[in-house]
């Protein structure tokens, strides 16, 4: 049994939350008066394919570690994931559609004012994975992991801050089964509070691995 791509990808995007400075300091840090406006890039990377996370797997992953808990992991996983698919498959979620609202409309309540073109600022934002995952013991909840990068106008970074998000909404794969529309509505709720830890939270805040995902 191997590791997917998009799953390697999504270690790989984990590895770089546990790796990086624990301290991140809020978008609110951004010294307003030299920088007035912000231009969000439309350009989001993201990944193809959403990822699968249930509690069995994660258990594997955490008892076992490395690389064979992650393959273990991701063989108990193998069935749910399918049963999640048939599911999603019917609501489709457009995930840089979801999250470019949610930013634009946090955005818009920021000390900073969003304009279209010629702004101090762009934002950039990187997804580096999004699914489902154990948020309340067994019940899965949409997760959302990203990186924003804010540059000036010559292309220099002058803040980063690596943030995930869940749903409030979480609900047992059967229950999801039973009514696929809950999908689109959880990942709904996990975006908006992304775009609000992202853009909105003043104080300054720790690094952490998006948990439902590992």
């Amino acid at each position: 049994m191997f590791l997917t791509g998009r799953s390697a990808r999504c270690l790989s995007f984990l590895a770089l939350f546990v790796l990086a400075s624990c301290a991140q300091e809020p978008f609110s840090s951004v010294d307003r008066s030299k920088y007035k406006t912000v231009a969000f890039n439309p350009e989001m990377k993201a990944p193809d394919h959403y990822v699968y996370r249930d509690i069995t797997g994660k258990r594997s992953r955490g008892i076992v570690g490395g690389l064979l808990g992650a393959l273990i992991g991701a063989a108990s996983e193998g069935p749910g994931f399918k049963r999640f698919d048939a599911v999603a498959s019917k609501n489709p979620v457009d995930i840089r559609a979801l999250v470019r609202r949610h930013m634009e409309a946090a955005l818009k309540t920021s000390p900073m004012k969003l304009v279209a073109a010629n702004a101090d600022t762009t934002l950039k934002l990187e997804i580096g994975a999004y699914g489902v995952g154990p948020v309340n013991n067994r019940e899965l909840g949409a997760v959302i992991m990203a990186r924003a990068t804010l540059l000036d106008r010559s292309g220099k970074s002058i803040w980063k801050k690596d943030e995930w998000a869940a749903s409030n909404a979480t609900a047992l794969l059967e229950n999801l089964e039973q009514n696929p529309g809950l999908w689109p509505r959880m990942m709904n709720e996990a975006a908006e509070a992304l775009a609000k830890k992202l853009v909105l939270y003043t104080t300054k805040s720790e690094r952490t691995v998006a948990a439902p995902l590992m």
